[in-house]
């Protein structure tokens, strides 16, 4: 393969992913609104675990062979599973009420959180870049909370949402630690978990919002297919290429497509909000690309 084909492949993925915040906060948060967060994540999802199911069967591995697979991560697939699940509903939700660079940026603070597991629990060594990435992300995340709370009040529901996604991502991320071996297009078939959660919502009296026409049609269709389905197979092709580090590494640029959408549907942030999230991304960028470059490195020392 060439060595330039799996950034090419990160690139697709980097844009795919940002323009998926977007496509939600369109259909969920900019009127007139035509698919409540929570639907929408479950047809996102849905339509991903189909095409997955399709790259399974495109493979042609049986399903002794897949069961065999699954059996000694039966467990932490299924917790893998719910938090995926509670990311897609928390994320797509938030959506509802703040822009798509806000969630995105908020999102994307989960390598702290998987830098802090890291560190205290699996032991991984501390260096001064992770330590500078992790203080700057800090820094920028509380200036950018601080602005989204108190300078901009009314935002508080959508960025406890974002705020749970980030929770929830950062542990799907962390349960994949210990999937290393599982079938990856398997992790990926986790829409089922979010059917009791709107069971839960419509009890509760939830009203849910779900127009069929062009625009919302062709934003599920844009983030099942395209946004779940393929970009998940693109993505796990880089990592047989790079490696899940050194891949990973790059996906803090997502939030940087999401700003732009931002401007696009009119809701541009405040200076403070752009420097501030800039601020976070950078922080972000070195704890992501130092445990890359420790990865390789080690790598390196073992061949």
């Amino acid at each position: 393969m060439s060595s330039k084909r799996p950034y090419l492949l990160l690139a697709t993925i980097i844009l795919l992913w940002g323009i998926n915040f977007i496509v939600s906060r369109f259909l969920s948060g900019i009127e007139p609104v035509r698919v409540s967060g929570i639907l929408f994540g479950f047809f996102r999802y849905s339509l991903g675990a189909l095409t997955m199911l399709f790259v399974i069967g495109y493979r042609r591995e049986g399903l002794s062979v897949i069961r065999e697979e699954i059996r000694p991560y039966k467990h932490i697939l299924l917790l893998s599973a719910l938090f995926s699940a509670v990311f897609v509903m928390a994320s797509h939700m938030s959506a509802e009420f703040v822009s798509s660079g806000t969630t995105s940026i908020i999102v994307n603070l989960c390598p702290t959180l998987v830098l802090l597991y890291g560190t205290f629990y699996l032991r991984e060594r501390l260096t001064p870049t992770k330590v500078i990435g992790f203080l700057l992300g800090l820094l920028g995340g509380l200036i950018f909370l601080w602005h989204s709370l108190v300078v901009s009040p009314g935002l508080e529901l959508g960025i406890s949402l974002a705020l749970v996604a980030m929770l929830a991502w950062g542990s799907y991320t962390i349960t994949l630690h210990y999937l290393e071996g599982a079938n990856r297009y398997i992790v990926m078939t986790s829409s089922i978990m979010i059917v009791p959660f709107i069971i839960l919502l419509a009890l509760e009296g939830s009203v849910f919002i779900l127009i069929f026409d062009f625009w919302s049609i062709l934003g599920i269709l844009f983030s099942g297919v395209l946004a779940s389905g393929l970009a998940y197979v693109l993505y796990f092709t880089a990592i047989e290429n790079l490696g899940a580090p050194r891949a990973s590494s790059f996906l803090f640029l997502v939030p940087f497509v999401s700003v732009v959408g931002d401007f696009v549907l009119g809701e541009p942030p405040a200076l403070v909000a752009l420097i501030a999230g800039a601020i976070t991304l950078i922080g972000v960028g070195l704890v992501k690309w130092s445990g890359s470059g420790e990865t390789d490195q080690h790598a390196e020392q073992e061949l």
